[in-house]
């Protein structure tokens, strides 16, 4: 059987010879050319974040209780109340009396909007 020590050293031997073989990354900034940039840098980057309970997003504060609509990419917009917030989940219920969650990830990857209604 083999010890916690050499189990340590394989693994770190695994990640460097995968390091080795993945493309290197390639910081892009205003000066590259636009070829450069992949599809990733070219989606919408929102600011979203948890503080005591409240949301932080897009340069407002939202909080329990309060009215929002929510835009999905080539869905209806919905309106609904902020149920609850937690450090990386938002919970909602929709007028039809149906709950449902967004990830705050979801907000910051823009596949969710929301805005206050």
């Amino acid at each position: 059987m083999l010890q916690d020590l050499d189990i340590l050293e394989d693994w770190t031997a695994i990640r460097k010879a995968m390091a080795s073989l993945a493309p290197h990354r390639v910081k892009v900034d205003g000066s590259a050319s636009p070829v450069v940039a992949t599809a990733k840098a070219e989606r919408p980057h929102h600011v979203a974040r948890s503080e005591d309970g409240r949301l932080f997003y897009d340069s407002q504060w939202y909080c329990r209780g309060q009215s929002i609509c929510i835009h999905r990419k080539d869905e209806h917009p919905a309106s609904a109340v902020i149920t609850t917030i937690h450090h990386d989940e938002v919970w909602f219920k929709r007028l039809d009396g149906t709950k449902s969650k967004i990830f705050i990830s979801q907000l910051q990857k823009g596949k969710y909007t929301i805005k206050h209604s």
